[in-house]
């Protein structure tokens, strides 16, 4: 299932930013945004956990963890996400996101929490290859990648805050939480603080702009809440480097997405691509006995 489950986190991931794209440009307050999609994630969780009659444990551990993997795996980035969203082509941001992998596995190698095998750098190597070749043809089919350079520096900082939460996720799982225990801790202690803090500076009252363009609210909250258990079932089964390889399948999507939502056109690069990024998946799925079987 963890292939499969990769190309669906891939989709989620580019079908959440050009929702993001969506909410900005119809005029939607970028807190608004966060704030609704963040409450109902937690309203999400919450109820699968009372169908579930299972809770999140919360001994020390888990909350330190809970706390951290929430702050920087899901408000940090979803944050900067909505903020950088708007004010760049959304395969671009894709592009940019897509580094991830490569800062992944170079940070994971530095720290020492994992030591990749050369066939998983050669999938790392090529899958890049596929942001760059997305990008040259994306350039050529005419469409307009010019962006300020500030949004663009700060759209990196997306894809190193992933790669550090993914590893810290991998390395430092809790062993009584399964995923959607985290997910749930998650999304309820962000979703709280932003309540209570948009109900004491009076921001609660701008939360009607939601109808401008509720659809993009709700494809953002379902595919963030869909993306967020898939991410965290993975980083811990997979560990970070394999998670990370889903930044390249949400290339293809965004590709897919821009043609048919923007009448994007896209040559024979792209299908090179594609093929490429197969091969990439590959080369560098993990072995059998990878890290876990741990069910969610």
């Amino acid at each position: 299932m963890r292939l499969p489950l990769l190309i669906f986190l891939g989709f989620l991931w580019s079908a959440r930013l050009a929702a993001i794209k969506a909410a900005g440009l119809s005029g939607i307050p970028l807190h608004v945004t966060i704030s609704i999609a963040v409450l109902g994630i937690a309203l999400t969780f919450t109820m699968i956990s009372i169908a579930r009659r299972s809770w999140p444990p919360l001994d020390r551990n888990a909350l330190i963890f809970y706390l951290l993997s929430g702050i920087f795996g899901f408000i940090l980035p979803f944050s900067l996400e909505n903020v950088v969203g708007p004010r760049l082509p959304v395969f671009l941001f894709v592009v940019i996101i897509s580094t991830m992998p490569v800062l992944t596995i170079l940070l994971a190698s530095t720290l020492g929490v994992e030591h990749p095998e050369g066939r998983q750098v050669i999938a790392v190597a090529l899958g890049f290859l596929t942001a760059i070749l997305i990008a040259v043809d994306a350039r050529g089919a005419g469409q307009n990648i010019n962006a300020e350079v500030t949004w663009i520096a700060i759209g990196f900082s997306v894809p190193v805050v992933y790669a550090a939460n993914t590893i810290f996720i991998a390395s430092r799982w809790p062993r009584s939480p399964d995923a959607i225990h985290v997910a749930n801790a998650q999304a309820v202690i962000v979703g709280v603080s932003i309540l209570v803090f948009g109900t004491a500076t009076g921001g609660i009252s701008e939360w009607t702009t939601v109808a401008l363009n509720t659809p993009a609210i709700l494809a953002i909250t379902s595919c963030e809440a869909l993306a967020l258990l898939v991410y965290l079932k993975l980083a811990r089964d997979h560990g970070a480097g394999y998670v990370a390889q889903a930044n390249y399948i949400s290339i293809l999507f965004a590709a897919a997405l821009g043609f048919v939502l923007f009448e994007e056109n896209l040559s024979w690069v792209s299908v090179l691509a594609a093929v490429l990024l197969i091969v990439a998946l590959r080369i560098g799925r993990p072995a059998m006995n990878a890290k876990n079987s741990a069910t969610v």
